[in-house]
């Protein structure tokens, strides 16, 4: 379980519980689906990678918190990476995943079906991909690109920074 980079701050981070749940991660897309746990320290650590059309159960965890003013759901978040080229897929048409409450048939966990998808890229987006699945690092400075394409081509996707910018989103909602 490997994570890249400084310890990012913020309030999208998994809180200590106790109270589990579980879900199947399904793989809807034609790409190996990377799963990514944000842990306590708001870090990203990988899972089992998902093949296409193909499933992960996971044992997981999400709790309340109260406070003075309401109570918070608070829960372990995931996101997905395509594990060739990094790119972000969705999960329940979301960006990032928050479990719900478990469900039972009689004592036995039922474990709730959690879908990943492909999302609306951009052009550019889907420029990028493309010319990452092409051509090697090495060679990006040899096409004829602007040089903001050339940073993006090196630095993209960059989970951490979107990790960020998810952050800053949940805190403003």
């Amino acid at each position: 379980m490997a994570h890249t980079g400084k310890q990012p701050m913020g309030e999208l981070r998994s809180l200590n519980s106790d109270e589990a749940t579980f879900v199947t991660f399904v793989n809807r897309t034609p790409r190996t689906a990377r799963p990514w746990w944000i842990n306590f320290n708001g870090l990203p650590q990988n899972y089992d990678d998902i093949p296409p059309r193909e499933t992960l159960d996971m044992r997981t965890y999400r709790n309340f918190t109260l406070s003075s003013r309401y109570s918070i759901l608070q829960a372990h978040p995931w996101v997905f990476r395509d594990a060739d080229t990094g790119d972000k897929l969705l999960i329940n048409k979301d960006e990032v995943y928050f479990p719900t409450s478990a469900q039972y048939d009689e004592d036995d966990p039922i474990y709730i079906p959690v879908y990943i998808t492909v999302p609306v890229y951009s052009l550019k987006d889907c420029c990028l991909q493309c010319i990452r699945k092409q051509v090697k690092l090495e060679d990006y400075t040899k096409l004829e690109l602007p040089m903001s394409l050339h940073a993006d081509l090196k630095n993209s996707p960059p989970l951490l920074r979107e990790i960020e910018n998810l952050r800053m989103h949940y805190r403003n909602s």
